[in-house]
């Protein structure tokens, strides 16, 4: 006599319509989310992006540079999972927003993790990380929190970041050595500050919110980097939002520094990283191995058949501002010799490899590198003007 076979435990109260919605629900198939990738491009021109290759350890990577008008979200998460060895860049000198956007779905339909209570909230996160996907090429929108570094307002863009595991910062914090202005903004969010400071009443404390914003809109504080440091673990790789742009950064050691992934300077190769430890802007480029950047010398021929060395970026540099010059100079006005380069100076390493003597430059008002000496050139950070990075 032949046994009946048992029911099945996930039929049993279930009618067949049920499972059949419940079967449909757990096939998540790729297109869905190239789908939202596509959406993205749908109706704009086509973004394309330059790539570099840089070392980091052992390993050459490819990454993704940034234009005036680039998402810098998306490029910072990208370049981030790169970095970690989670994605690949094909090796081409150009990509497009719709191949990036796919990368970044492929990394996050791998994520599916097998328990099932969190499976549950995986699933919640990517249909919100989904209906995101077409606006992730104009940007992302964050409402940063000033109680931590690592605070923000819960929204889909954050459940982006936690659904390719990687970190999101801020260094906007107020100072608890002045206690009457950290009391005021430690509980706020920004979207919150800026009410406070939109009140019509005229109170002491709605000009003490408006004076703290005024004095930190570059959104980065002292006790701001202090926390950061104090965050991050040694060799993490993360994603930080300050002065309305995202970044990949790394703490290595007792440092932090910021991936360099400006186009201008794609195809200046030893330019890598920059550090990060100044509340004023000033930085220094840095190479692969995190010693202080050298131009590569350019060798050029001048008038009378001699050749004279130059740096590469400076060398680009002197010669934009002589052209200048000469077209503003009057034809009978002699022609000045260019003032002679002071000596370099050879920068000592200390333990983390970056130069401990370098100068850096304060003050400079534009986004060009500066120069203290031929061998160490710095930059002072300016506004990122790319396209939707920016807060709530």
């Amino acid at each position: 006599m032949s046994k009946e076979p048992e029911e099945m435990p996930e039929m049993v109260g279930k009618t067949e319509k049920e499972v059949e919605k419940e079967n449909k629900e757990d096939v998540k198939e790729p297109e869905v989310v190239e789908q939202k990738a596509a959406e993205a491009e749908k109706g704009e021109e086509p973004r394309y992006f330059k790539t570099k290759v840089i070392r980091f350890g052992p390993i050459d990577y490819r990454i993704v540079t940034q234009n005036l008008n680039g998402p810098c979200p998306l490029i910072a998460i990208i370049n981030t999972l790169v970095l970690k060895g989670k994605v690949t860049i094909p090796a081409v000198y150009v990509v497009t927003s719709t191949e990036l956007l796919n990368l970044l779905s492929n990394v996050i339909l791998s994520a599916e993790p097998s328990n099932q209570k969190t499976k549950e909230i995986y699933e919640a996160n990517l249909r919100d990380v989904m209906n995101l996907m077409p606006t992730l090429v104009n940007g992302l929108d964050v409402n940063v929190k000033f109680s931590a570094v690592n605070q923000f307002e819960f929204t889909p863009a954050l459940s982006l970041f936690d659904l390719v595991h990687i970190n999101l910062y801020h260094v906007w914090l107020p100072d608890p050595q002045f206690p009457v202005i950290f009391d005021l903004i430690k509980s706020l969010n920004y979207n919150e500050l800026v009410e406070k400071i939109c009140a019509e009443s005229d109170t002491t404390e709605r000009e003490m919110y408006k004076s703290w914003y005024e004095d930190t809109q570059s959104q980065i504080t002292f006790i701001g980097v202090q926390s950061l440091f104090t965050e991050m673990k040694d060799a993490e790789l993360a994603v930080l939002f300050q002065n309305n742009h995202f970044s990949t950064i790394l703490r290595r050691r007792d440092e932090i520094f910021k991936l360099v992934s400006d186009e201008g300077i794609a195809d200046e190769t030893s330019i890598v990283w920059e550090t990060f430890n100044s509340v004023d802007g000033d930085s220094i480029f840095v190479n692969c191995d995190f010693g202080n950047f050298k131009p590569r010398p350019l060798p050029t021929s001048t008038s009378s058949g001699t050749t004279v060395t130059h740096s590469s970026i400076e060398h680009q540099i002197d010669e934009i501002e002589e052209g200048i010059e000469m077209i503003e100079r009057p034809a009978s006005a002699p022609i000045e010799a260019p003032p002679t380069s002071p000596a370099q100076t050879t920068p000592s390493f200390g333990a983390s490899g970056a130069s401990g003597g370098a100068q850096t430059a304060r003050g400079a008002s534009s986004g060009i590198a500066q120069r203290t000496n031929a061998g160490t050139p710095t930059r002072r950070t300016q506004k990122d003007e790319g396209k939707g990075c920016q807060l709530m």
